[in-house]
């Protein structure tokens, strides 16, 4: 759309370090769950052709995203998934204790960017914003926003505290409330109009959903009022949709 450039930031997502044993030594589990089921290769849509039982000992070969190749005492090798490995204990009968890096990621970040589209207010908008989250349940949030309509289009920058009910979840529902700037440009040629800059706040509900790797998907809602000079102010509504990224 003219007028609208957002600079998009591919983060570049960390690989996950493999098991590597020294050559002298190696990587061994062994199994205390009932079972650990052995893939033909790393992902559950792969069948499974071998079911380690309790108390086997399995080699750790190396690690693939969520998954470990392993090679038991019989020289059978299959995948098992990072969060059963984690239930296996190694030589000296401790926890391994490993889970999925993405989820444990997930569970531990602090900052989120992401790109939006939506309406506001009947009109196509874009948006990009940052956040921090400094507690478990809450962190600030900025945000700029573009909208492109028949008479008039315009900008906005915001700034919100979010409230985030179960952070850890793949399901996330949140609330927001904050304030800002918006400026107001008129398409109209027939007459002359000035642009407008107007203080904003806005509170809004919405939902996060923990898709994988490092990605959210965000739904929200928000309502805006905007305080102009006029006798009355002006009130409207924005849906918006986008996906997030984390570290």
């Amino acid at each position: 759309m003219p007028g609208f450039r957002i600079p998009l930031v591919l983060l570049t997502l960390a690989l996950l370090m493999p098991l590597s044993p020294r050559a002298d030594e190696s990587v061994r589990s062994t199994v205390v769950e009932a079972y650990a089921e052995m893939r033909t290769q790393p992902g559950r849509t792969y069948p499974v052709f071998y079911v380690a039982e309790r108390g086997e000992t399995l080699e750790l070969l190396k690690q693939r995203t969520d998954w470990v190749k392993v090679r038991n005492y019989r020289g059978i090798e299959g995948w098992v998934h990072v969060d059963e490995i984690g239930q296996m204990v190694d030589a000296s009968g401790e926890l391994l204790g490993v889970h999925s890096p993405n989820r444990e990621a997930y569970h531990n970040r602090r900052w989120e960017a992401g790109l939006m589209i939506g309406d506001f207010d009947s009109t196509d908008a874009l948006s990009a914003y940052g956040a921090w989250q400094f507690t478990r349940n809450l962190s600030v949030e900025a945000a700029y926003t573009e909208n492109f309509g028949e008479f008039s289009d315009g900008k906005m920058l915001t700034a919100s505290l979010v409230h985030q009910m179960f952070p850890q979840a793949r399901y996330s529902p949140f609330f927001t409330v904050g304030g800002g700037m918006r400026q107001t440009n008129p398409r109209s040629t027939l007459v002359e109009t000035e642009d407008r800059n107007d203080a904003v706040a806005n509170v809004g509900a919405g939902l996060r959903v923990y898709l994988g790797s490092r990605f959210i998907l965000r739904l929200q809602y928000k309502h805006y009022v905007t305080m102009t000079d006029r006798d009355d102010d002006e009130e409207a509504g924005e849906w918006k949709i986008g996906i997030s990224t984390f570290f």
